[in-house]
């Protein structure tokens, strides 16, 4: 009786801890498109990456076009300071970017659409970030 309550507790803590802790929006366009794309992923014959890269495309193309409205937003309704460092930070952090991308073309797998993603997701929670931060000065 107690290993099982021991183990019910703990496949409830993994359960609670997982949806606490996932940082990927439930409607992301990544997600959509790997929703929407798993019966042709399941029944590829050829070219079955090409389908898995469109979606890691696909949502660093929707993330960047959030960024862009967020970044206009900034621009009009904060001060010069925070737009200026908008700029700043996706600046530095494209250069960062581009230099672990070179060197994540080096492996094997998806690691670099899978970081090129991250990178998005993580690019968009710190523009948040900031702009929530200019809207309590």
């Amino acid at each position: 009786m107690k290993s099982a309550f021991s183990i019910l507790s703990l496949m409830l803590m993994t359960l609670v801890s997982c949806s606490a802790f996932s940082k990927v929006p439930s409607a992301d366009a990544y997600a959509q498109c790997m929703n929407r794309t798993k019966l042709d992923r399941l029944n590829c014959q050829a070219g079955c990456g090409m389908i898995v890269q469109q979606c890691y495309d696909e949502g660093v193309a929707d993330i960047n076009s959030q960024i862009a409205k967020l970044n206009e937003d900034i621009n009009i309704k904060n001060g010069a300071a925070c737009a200026s460092f908008v700029v700043d930070y996706l600046s530095e952090a494209a250069r960062m970017e581009v230099n672990v991308g070179k060197q994540a073309s080096n492996l094997v797998g998806w690691v670099g659409s899978e970081m090129a993603l991250n990178f998005a997701r993580q690019r968009l929670d710190n523009i948040l970030l900031i702009q929530r931060s200019c809207r309590t000065q």
